[in-house]
């Protein structure tokens, strides 16, 4: 072997090393990335009463306010069709706390989903969105100036960012959140993207009556 393959042998694992660390970071990146922007928009917990409150959105048969779920413990997701990880995971974590309630518990809860892309979204698409994961997943969309103005009332993040997905001219950084509302209508809590089915479960049955 001549001496500039012996050379190259040396190279190559300082290559591959510096590689995998290369690739290591931008994992550790994206996760960073994601984190962020799930918890972004957080709900002031020294100022509860500042957020929240009845709004009205279009559901695939009209319009729907929050009003119309008076007596009902209502969960409230902002999040988009096209989202590549983060609201799947959270409709996961609908999907499994849904199924493990009671029949009986069921009917007092209304899991409502509110688009934040509207221009892509229509109140179809977000309704057979939520069935997919539950039947009981409420659909909503309107305008962007009606949801901006329901993000903000309940401490929501979102903002348009460039897609690196070739299909997709744009995504969104949002907030991951569910936001719990009690019988009376009132924002009692806004869970963060972490939290797992069971706690979501507990929370919701702690309002039961």
């Amino acid at each position: 072997m001549n001496s500039q393959n012996e050379g190259d042998l040396e190279i190559y694992p300082v290559f591959l090393r510096w590689l995998i660390g290369a690739g290591a970071a931008f994992v550790l990146t994206l996760v960073l990335l994601l984190v962020v922007s799930s918890e972004r928009g957080v709900l002031d917990s020294t100022k509860p009463a500042s957020y929240g409150g009845d709004f009205t959105l279009t559901g695939e048969y009209g319009d729907v306010a929050l009003s119309d779920f008076r007596g009902q413990v209502v969960l409230l997701y902002f999040g988009f069709l096209n989202c590549p990880e983060v609201c799947p995971a959270s409709m996961g974590v609908y999907q499994k706390t849904l199924n493990s309630l009671s029949v009986t518990e069921l009917l007092q809860v209304q899991p409502l989903l509110v688009t934040i892309d509207p221009a892509r979204d229509s109140a179809r698409q977000v309704a057979d969105f939520g069935a997919f994961y539950h039947e009981s997943i409420m659909g909503l969309t309107g305008t962007p100036a009606q949801i901006a103005s329901v993000a903000d009332q309940y401490g929501a993040y979102f903002e348009p960012v460039d897609s690196t997905d070739p299909d997709l001219d744009y995504v969104f950084e949002h907030t991951s959140r569910y936001y719990v509302i009690d019988q009376q209508g009132q924002l009692v809590d806004a869970m963060r993207h972490s939290t797992t089915a069971n706690e979501l479960i507990a929370r919701v049955r702690s309002l039961l009556r």
